[in-house]
């Protein structure tokens, strides 16, 4: 046998070395081939011993050093072609040759057998083969079915697909989350492919798993699970608002698929098309620009994926509730080029506050094309329409303190019952195209165009009279009897990421733009007050026309914003346990604004700022399974143009500063992940009321403001056995105004952040016997007591907790029953199951008060195809 000069790379269970005498080893081992092969289990009729692989991304010379000496394989491959080239990683239990096809994708590379549990590796021409998306034929099948892997396929054969490497890991991570907890890579943090183990930077994500088991309707529910989030919507609520850390979240931290998305928490949004929800926490400016200091919440939609599958489910609930769900995905042709996904969502139900309806419809279509060898084009869009009202506050007396009427009924409505409305319609449409230049340089670019059309009619209560049983109310609408406005919302990123080796250690390079344009058309509204709208809280008629109320304003709002953004960032490998991230963003950003009674003619304002946010991070791994880190970053957010100062100068940005220290593990094969986490967070340059009280009449202020808040988290996910499931978390905040102009506000607790919040939920479906495909699940959401707002009078709304539960019973149908249905799911979720009667959220001291959602069950029959 002629050895040749071709120098190889080895890898055993021992490690790896260069070496020619694997052509001796191959030579010998090649004689006796075949039947070692059988005995081995490698061959028609044999099952391969399975091995746990727990591999991440990384470069292919030490991923295949890991897989050897997780199999006791020898892989040999040419060292010219092992140089500078990555693999995608490989995680889950399955056979060798398995785990190898997995850490080839994307690669180019194929295998050949030349003796037992030894392979050598060479350059394909046919590609990189994913689970699913092969071309029809043997070749194909072989290769999806994990049959063996040759140097030539079948004449009859088609090739298959060669998928790019951002679709392969896109579609692991599609396939993963509706199985799992445990989440492994989160893009969100680092905007590259990095496992959660190597951010410097606390990210928590929510998996389909999650919010299915737990029947999370709403965004609110889903968030829950997250430590340091503190949520407080009612379920029949238009608008999402959390706080992070001890800081409100807005419009401006809210991101769908990694692109600014700014309707998202006004709209109260579904999770019928939600994939996973990820959440970075701290400053987020280094990546995604201007927003508050909290963190980020990024909602990852439901994809397109290989293998054709449809599901049809529909949900009953007290409240009136019906509601049904409907997925479908797969191929569109037989090479699987074309694939697409179509989510349908239709929702009907009252509430349990008087004429707050929770009507929805939603639709979202997707299609991806895998263009070439390299080139991958998803275009998606979505239609979503909510039906409701605005749900006006409570007062404090009956609430969370005395009355001496009695306590409020939790169904009361201080809005004006059939009068008022608030439908809200959001369109969505974009693409996200990703080629690959090499195995180490890629490209994306992703853009969406959004509209929200909101008709809004609604009032509130201004007042609780000397009574306690009367509230003075107040009326907005637009000219006539209507209030339709529209908001435009262009957003575009431009990513490349390139992998090389420098100074011999490992860098991953990100480089990016971002474009964003957000308008809101011209609208006018219209307040009316007068003692005609006044409500007995206790005895309330709603029939008064809010219309013969006499007009107090006449307001005019109008606004615009436009954004560019770069930035840069290096993750460097120092050694192969050490990791250093540095990256900054450059922002500009120009704001628009007419804002004020139409009578005094309000001006046209704008503002032009400036921001530049760094970022640090340091990840050390003493052994594989832990991840200790530290980071420092620095936030940034543009004032309005509408705020003023006696000077007549503009006010400077807000600026904030995180420094964060943790520690993540995975063990068990990654079925268990924990995060722990402390951080120290400052917010400067808060705009406050001017000392001076005659110009804080006329609404000037001063830059002086300074809030910090620091704290431990905790969270755990884990799938500890099959069947059995945990998500837990624990946060510990202490947030409070450290600068003011008025030194009675310094050291007070910022509002409605409680000392300790704490969840707990955990299912578990039985795997065999008379039980098999019941399960059963339950859980607590506990919140300590809190402080209203920081200003006077000084209100606490007391602590609670919450008990929830589920039934589930799941059954594989046998094949060919009169549905055609492969699988029934039932599931009967019980949420606040005691019934607890609590104030979830307050945002003043005397007329703010909500009530959460009393006892409520949702009962789910679904079918899977």
């Amino acid at each position: 046998m002629s050895i040749g000069k071709t120098q190889l790379k080895v890898f055993t269970s021992k490690g790896f070395t260069y070496t020619l005498a694997v052509h001796l080893l191959i030579a010998c081992q090649s004689l006796s081939m075949i039947p070692a092969l059988a005995q081995d289990g490698i061959g028609a009729g044999s099952e391969p011993r399975q091995f746990m692989f727990n591999i991440p991304s990384q470069p292919l010379s030490s991923a295949l050093h890991s897989f050897a000496d997780t199999t006791d394989w020898q892989v040999s491959i040419p060292s010219e072609i092992a140089a500078d080239m990555s693999s995608p990683g490989v995680t889950g239990s399955l056979t060798p040759e398995q785990g190898l096809k997995s850490l080839l994708v994307g690669t180019g590379l194929t295998y050949r057998f030349v003796g037992p549990k030894i392979v050598t590796l060479k350059r394909d021409s046919s590609g990189a083969v994913v689970p699913g998306l092969v071309g029809a034929g043997a070749a194909g099948a072989a290769a999806a079915s994990g049959n063996g892997a040759t140097d030539t396929a079948p004449s009859n054969a088609q090739k298959p697909v060669k998928v790019p490497e951002i679709l392969v890991k896109d579609i692991r991570e599609r396939e993963s989350d509706p199985k799992s907890y445990v989440a492994e890579e989160a893009n969100t943090a680092m905007r590259t492919d990095t496992p959660i183990r190597d951010s410097p930077q606390s990210i928590q994500v929510v998996t389909r798993k999650v919010i299915e088991e737990q029947k999370a309707i709403r965004l609110d529910d889903a968030l829950q699970n997250i430590s340091g989030i503190s949520t407080f919507s009612q379920s029949a609520d238009v608008n999402d608002a959390w706080f992070i850390r001890g800081f409100a979240i807005g419009n401006n931290n809210m991101f769908r698929n990694g692109l600014f998305d700014l309707f998202s928490a006004q709209l109260a949004s579904d999770t019928y098309n939600v994939q996973r929800l990820e959440v970075l926490k701290g400053p987020a400016s280094v990546l995604y620009g201007l927003g508050d200091p909290g963190g980020i919440i990024n909602i990852v939609t439901r994809k397109p994926l290989p293998d054709a599958a449809y599901s049809a489910n529909v949900t009953l609930g007290n409240y009136n509730l019906y509601r049904s769900e409907l997925d479908a995905t797969g191929p569109l042709n037989a090479s699987k080029t074309l694939l697409y996904r179509l989510t349908v969502v239709g929702q009907k139900a009252l509430s349990f506050v008087d004429f707050a309806n929770r009507d929805a419809v939603g639709v979202t279509p997707s299609i991806t094309w895998i263009m070439g060898s390299r080139t991958t084009l998803t275009v998606d869009g979505e239609y979503f329409k909510r039906w409701t009202q605005r749900i006006p506050g409570l007062p404090s007396e009956g609430t969370v303190l005395p009355n001496i009427n009695g306590d409020i009924p939790r169904n009361r409505f201080t809005g004006m019952g059939n009068f008022g409305r608030n439908d809200r319609t959001v369109y969505r449409v974009g693409y996200d195209l990703s080629h690959q230049f090499n195995n180490n340089w890629s490209i994306r670019n992703m853009y969406r165009y959004s509209i929200l059309q909101s008709d809004q009619i609604n009032g509130g209560i201004l007042a609780l009279e000397p009574d306690q049983r009367t509230v003075s109310r107040f009326w907005g609408s637009g000219p006539g009897e209507t209030s339709i406005s529209r908001q435009h919302l262009h957003s575009m990123v431009t990513n490349i990421v390139g992998r090389f080796r420098l100074l011999q250690m490992d860098h991953t390079l990100l480089t990016g733009v971002e474009l964003r344009e957000v308008r809101q058309n011209p609208i006018q509204i219209t307040t009316r007050t007068g003692p005609s709208l006044n409500l007995d809280l206790y005895n309330p008629d709603y029939g008064i026309n809010p219309f013969s109320a006499p007009i107090s304003a006449v307001r005019l709002f109008e606004t615009e914003q436009k954004l560019v953004g770069v930035y840069l960032q290096d993750q460097i490998a120092l050694l192969p346990n050490l990791k250093l991230v540095g990256g900054v963003r450059f922002d500009y950003v120009h704001q628009f604004q007419r804002a004020g009674t139409v009578a005094a003619n309000p001006p046209e304002q704008t503002s032009d700022d400036t921001g530049v946010s760094p970022r640090l991070g340091l990840v050390y791994q003493p052994i594989e399974p832990v991840s200790l880190y530290t980071s420092w970053t620095r936030g940034f957010l543009p004032n309005s143009p509408g705020s003023f100062n006696p000077t007549g100068e503009l006010f400077k940005p807000e600026r904030s500063t995180q420094y964060e220290v943790g520690i993540r593990t995975f063990f068990f094969q990654n079925r268990l992940s924990l995060g722990l986490a402390w951080y120290h967070l400052t917010r400067e340059n808060l705009v406050t009321p001017d000392p001076d009280p005659a110009r804080a009449a006329q609404g000037f202020a001063v830059q002086t403001g300074e809030q910090r808040s620091q704290g431990i988290e905790l969270d755990v996910t884990a799938s500890l056995a099959d069947g059995w499931n945990v998500i837990a978390s624990y946060a510990y905040t202490d947030a409070e105004v450290t600068k003011d102009n008025d030194p009675t506000l310094v050291n007070r607790r910022l509002g409605m952040i409680p000392y300790n919040k704490a969840t707990l939920w955990s299912t578990y479906h039985f795997q065999e016997g008379s039980l098999k495909g019941f399960g059963l699940g339950g859980g607590v959401i506990g919140y300590t007591g809190r402080n209203v707002w920081i200003f006077d009078p000084q209100v606490n709304v007391p602590g609670y907790v919450i008990v929830n539960a589920a039934l589930y019973y799941n059954r594989d149908l046998e094949p060919n029953n009169w549905l055609k249905a492969k699988q029934i799911n039932v599931a009967v979720n019980f949420r606040n199951l005691l019934d607890q009667r609590y104030v979830g959220y307050a945002d003043n001291s005397l007329t703010g008060y909500f009530y959460g959602d009393p006892r409520t069950v949702l009962a789910t029959v679904g079918l899977r195809f």
